[in-house]
């Protein structure tokens, strides 16, 4: 049975793929720093489908504690064939010299250091073990193509975390070893709704048309990445939710066909 890894597991869009690899019958191994929630979530999803589901609290900025992730999920199921690096922080809405210390601290230690640890303790397991498949969880604006204002530090990160795979890729191409990445595009999840509070009704109003056209659930989008990592055995492919076209055709159903999207009427907004 494959068993699949995925870190920052007890909610958003980690939680979605390890929901939806249980409803597929396969082992999800999560974790995330508190390992009450690392309990009570694998206990919740482990009735979703056949598969099983266990983890353990980890912080992704500790290698010793990502390698006790990878040994914890061994000593479960026998092997790991799937690694997602997706524990990271996306809250970072400042321009570059006013992001406070602290943030930069945890924004760049939890994104890039936490990948590459997490890259490197999977990569040598996969190595040992004969195979194996490595996921790097991209941003919208991994590439540097399009700045999304205040998100300077962030999307530096997400940058690197690009760069990183494709050297990952081009040291691994002569194993059996597969390595992409993974853009889910803009979603709604918990910590997003935090910062929707700290806006006033004129700005909230002002924005809703964009992310209508923009954003996605969770629960639409999880099940069409999880189908696409589990097909795939293509190294150096970056699985991509929001493309361009599918904005494009988005916006001419807003626009033109005047038949926007409501996603907030779910939450009562």
């Amino acid at each position: 049975m494959t068993t699949v890894v995925i870190t920052g597991s007890t909610k958003g869009i980690g939680r979605g793929l390890a929901e939806e690899c249980v409803r597929r019958g396969y082992n999800a191994v999560i974790c995330s720093r508190n390992a009450d929630d690392v309990a009570r979530v694998a206990g919740e999803i482990a009735g979703l489908g056949h598969g099983r589901s266990s983890g353990i609290a980890c912080d992704n900025t500790d290698k010793s504690q990502l390698q006790a992730l990878w040994d914890h999920a061994v000593e479960q199921y026998g092997s790991v064939d799937i690694w997602i690096n997706n524990a990271g922080m996306a809250t970072s809405r400042h321009a570059v010299h006013e992001l406070p210390e602290d943030l930069t601290r945890v924004l760049i230690s939890s994104n890039m250091l936490g990948t590459t640890f997490g890259s490197q303790v999977a990569v040598t397991g996969f190595r040992s073990q004969g195979h194996g498949a490595l996921y790097n969880v991209l941003g919208g604006s991994f590439d540097g193509k399009r700045l999304v204002p205040n998100m300077g530090v962030y999307s530096s990160t997400k940058a690197g975390i690009h760069l990183l795979t494709k050297y990952l890729v081009d040291e691994n191409k002569d194993t059996d070893i597969v390595i992409g990445s993974i853009s889910p595009g803009m979603l709604i999840t918990e910590n997003w709704f935090t910062e929707q509070e700290q806006l006033s009704d004129e700005e909230w109003q002002k924005i809703r048309p964009m992310l209508n056209v923009l954003c996605d659930h969770v629960d639409t989008v999880a099940p069409w990445l999880v189908e696409q990592v589990l097909a795939n055995k293509q190294s150096g492919k970056r699985i991509a939710w929001l493309t361009g076209g599918k904005i494009t055709q988005r916006m001419f159903a807003a626009k033109v066909l005047r038949r926007p999207r409501d996603l907030f009427s779910r939450y009562g907004l």
